[in-house]
């Protein structure tokens, strides 16, 4: 039985390295890069750094590359057409199986060491930056210890320390609903981000309370006819903070201008493109408030997020050229540096827009080549690019689009 390490293999290919220029890169023979790859060897521990600067990864994404260890498969069969569904588009059906355990056990051991306020807000971090660089294979790794840390320090604390432990609990609830959402689990998003709300309310924080309205709305509209309700929960959240008087906090103004943009969003998939623009142009408001590309709260909000969701809007009302023509403008370096996971959004969008406005196939897969350059795991993990592969899959011209196939199996789109 043949084995493979598909994601070490996957992101050299991503990268244009053939087996023999990586073995040069590195200085070692061609034989031993193919060993590696089929899960023959593993490499020694000074090797390892260097194989992470080569193919761009942190040294923990190469350690996830390198235990992701699997048959090989039969090559270039599409998968069937079950997997055309938005359920089906997700990730490996196995990367939330623990967040998805520690979501129905109800009844959490007691009694573990517990961790210091500190220490639990350093994980909450580390799982929320993992997220945002679109280290979604780490993130999910770390959930749930983070989240029966964060569980274990609110049911300990008292007094003062009380509210902070709660805020963390509400954090750690936001990073589990994003990672949820952003793979398509809607019921999980959901659950996820009740949880946060209830926290994020024990803390008496209305910013992260707000925070985590928006994620509730993202599990919603991962599911069958909830849009509708997704929006109501997005309009009565922007209402009430716009109430507080409060506006110049900067978390606040981050947590109403994500509401906002995510209410463009969802305005301009209604055709209503008028709407969305004023939205937008609301939300600019508040990110010049703001004063620069901020993460407040996780948010990445500020003036060049406003730009992207732009772009994105365009796309969600057809308009492709107008999408074009914003991302041609865009220039995502002025976001902070661990927005790598938006920074590779904005070229998913732009697949979407090139599809679009000429059916040019080959411009939408250089997009979506350019999508994964920048984070390794996006055609893995991003549900709107492997729906997206799976339509060019669908329209394929070989002669045209030569990276196509590549590019759909190391998303896992062909059995």
């Amino acid at each position: 039985m043949a084995l493979k390490r598909h994601r070490l293999c996957q992101r050299r290919k991503a990268l244009g390295h053939s087996q023999e220029r990586l073995a040069d890169i590195l200085g070692v023979e061609r034989s031993t890069v193919v060993r590696w790859e089929n899960a023959e060897t593993d490499p020694q521990p000074w090797h390892r750094s260097r194989i992470a600067s080569a193919l761009g990864v942190t040294l923990e994404q190469l350690d996830e590359m390198l235990v992701d260890v699997s048959v090989a498969a039969h090559r270039g069969q599409i998968m069937g057409d079950e997997t055309r569904s938005p359920a089906s588009c997700a990730a490996r059906s196995d990367l939330l199986s623990d967040l998805r355990a520690f979501l129905t056990s109800y009844l959490t051991p007691t009694g573990r060491p517990a961790r210091s306020l500190v220490e639990v807000r350093r994980s909450v971090g580390r799982v929320h930056s993992h997220y945002q660089r679109a280290s979604y294979t780490s993130a999910a790794r770390l959930l749930p210890d983070v989240l029966s840390q964060s569980t274990e320090l609110a049911s300990r604390a008292v007094g003062t320390p009380r509210r902070g432990a709660f805020r963390l609990l509400a954090a750690a609830y936001v990073a589990a609903a994003k990672l949820a959402a952003k793979v398509g689990d809607g019921e999980s998003a959901l659950l996820a981000a009740d949880r946060a709300s209830t926290a994020a309310r024990l803390a008496d924080d209305q910013a992260l309370t707000a925070v985590a309205a928006y994620q509730a709305a993202c599990g919603l509209m991962r599911l069958p006819g909830r849009t509708a309700d997704a929006e109501q929960i997005i309009r009565t959240s922007i209402d009430r903070l716009a109430l507080t008087g409060r506006n110049a906090n900067p978390d606040l103004l981050s947590a109403r201008g994500a509401l906002l943009l995510l209410a463009a969003l969802m305005t301009a998939a209604r055709g209503n493109q008028k709407e969305a623009a004023h939205l937008l142009t609301q939300a600019e408001g508040l990110a010049t408030a703001l004063g620069a590309d901020r993460n407040r709260l996780w948010t990445g909000f500020g003036p060049t997020n406003v730009m992207i969701h732009a772009v994105s809007a365009a796309v969600q009302a057809g308009n492709a050229n107008q999408a074009l023509e914003l991302g041609a403008r865009l220039d995502t370096s002025r976001l902070p540096p661990v927005l790598i996971g938006r920074r590779a959004q904005v070229h998913v969008d732009l697949a979407a827009a090139a599809l679009m406005s000429s059916g040019d196939r080959s411009f939408s897969v250089l997009h979506l080549l350019e999508a994964e350059r920048i984070a390794a795991e996006t055609v893995y993990a991003n549900l709107q690019a492997r729906a997206l592969l799976l339509d060019l899959l669908a329209k394929e011209r070989r002669v045209a689009t030569p990276g196509l196939r590549p590019l759909a199996g190391r998303a896992g789109l062909l059995a």
